[in-house]
């Protein structure tokens, strides 16, 4: 059982007030335009892979452990750094978001 309790959502919480509707891994959430889609999905209990990220400070992105698919977007963006937008389909585990992360973690 680990000491601490809190959850860390991986990026700060954004102060909007307008709410933006994208769907993670089959499931539609809303959240504060601005918020990155690694705090979207741990709103909903979806945990992305981070080694650089917690909520204490400004996400930069410099481990790439938390790639995402996002459905019409090319290439593998971080989830710590790339905010949300309407309509947003993204997917948080794939056979090749694995290989990628292993890569990762075999270059670190």
């Amino acid at each position: 059982m680990p000491l601490i309790t809190e959850i860390d959502y991986g990026t700060p919480a954004s102060r909007s007030e307008k709410m933006v509707t994208l769907t993670i891994d089959g499931i539609e959430t809303q959240v504060p335009e601005g918020t990155s889609i690694m705090r979207a999905a741990m709103d909903i209990g979806t945990k992305i892979p981070k080694l650089c990220a917690t909520d204490m400070i400004e996400a930069f992105g410099s481990c790439r452990l938390c790639l995402v698919e996002i459905e019409g977007r090319a290439g593998t963006p971080a989830s710590c750094t790339t905010p949300v937008a309407p309509g947003m389909v993204v997917k948080t585990q794939t056979e090749g978001l694995k290989a990628l992360r292993k890569g990762v973690m075999e270059y670190l």
